[in-house]
């Protein structure tokens, strides 16, 4: 998915990864097949993954846009998603 307009996939079935490059306001409707799922998103913004209940309705999770990178000696770098809580 690549595109600057906002954007609202379901995914019906099992899918292994979505892709996600450069979307602004992204909504990802799961299936009960499709919780395994991994998402690689880059350079996307208000990015939610809505994942299905068993009375039917969705659970909103949003993805991370921002990250914290540390340097940690002698191994190299850490990045970790900063969650904001707000």
């Amino acid at each position: 998915m690549s595109t600057r307009a906002e954007a609202q996939p379901k995914v019906l079935g099992k899918v292994p990864t979505i892709s996600i490059d450069k979307t602004d306001g992204c909504q990802i409707y799961l299936s009960k097949d499709s919780l395994d799922v991994e998402i690689v998103s880059s350079k996307s913004s208000e990015m939610n993954v809505l994942v299905p209940q068993a009375n039917g309705d969705f659970t909103e999770h949003p993805i991370p846009e921002q990250y914290k990178t540390v340097l940690n000696k002698p191994s190299g770098l850490t990045t970790t998603p900063v969650e904001n809580k707000g």
